[in-house]
């Protein structure tokens, strides 16, 4: 199963802004780019894609959204609550894992304007295990190889396998 997120006006600006904050944050700090975003040099869209991602997940699963726009992202406990997202703006998009990623759940979501297509899910672990190893450290799993939602397990199983950083 998946999950149609549609974003009114209000909700696209707020994250959209996130996302140029994150930027403007990243220029501040000359934060290095990785995983390829460096060589694709799309930072912008990656940044405000990925806020619109995180928004549509937290308005899906109803968590509170904080973006994270001027703080070190391994920090964080996950991108929304436990959960860390994907985002792509193509429709066959993978997700990407990497082996230095969290095992936590990670949600693979294709933004199409104001739709966000939440597609699937599964664990790092999981990631690495189906995902063909396109890079020295990145695994691209195809969306027919990720769980449908209707396997989302209790959010409290989460919080016994991802515990905070302290």
């Amino acid at each position: 199963m998946q999950i149609v997120v549609e974003l009114d006006e209000y909700e696209l600006a707020h994250a959209a802004m996130a996302g140029c904050q994150r930027r403007i944050a990243s220029i501040l700090k000359a934060r290095p780019q990785v995983y390829g975003a460096g060589e694709r040099k799309n930072y912008w869209q990656i940044d405000i894609i990925g806020m619109i991602a995180e928004y549509a997940v937290a308005k899906a699963f109803d968590k509170h959204w904080q973006p994270a726009t001027n703080q070190r992202l391994s920090d964080l406990l996950g991108d929304v609550s436990y959960y860390q997202v994907r985002s792509t703006e193509h429709r066959d998009g993978h997700l990407f894992i990497h082996p230095q990623d969290k095992d936590a759940p990670f949600i693979l979501a294709i933004v199409v304007e104001r739709h966000v297509l939440l597609t699937g899910w599964l664990t790092r672990t999981e990631g690495l295990l189906v995902g063909e190893n396109r890079s020295a450290d990145t695994w691209w799993v195809r969306q027919d190889q990720l769980n449908g939602f209707e396997l989302w397990p209790d959010p409290v199983a989460w919080s016994d396998m991802v515990r905070p950083k302290g």
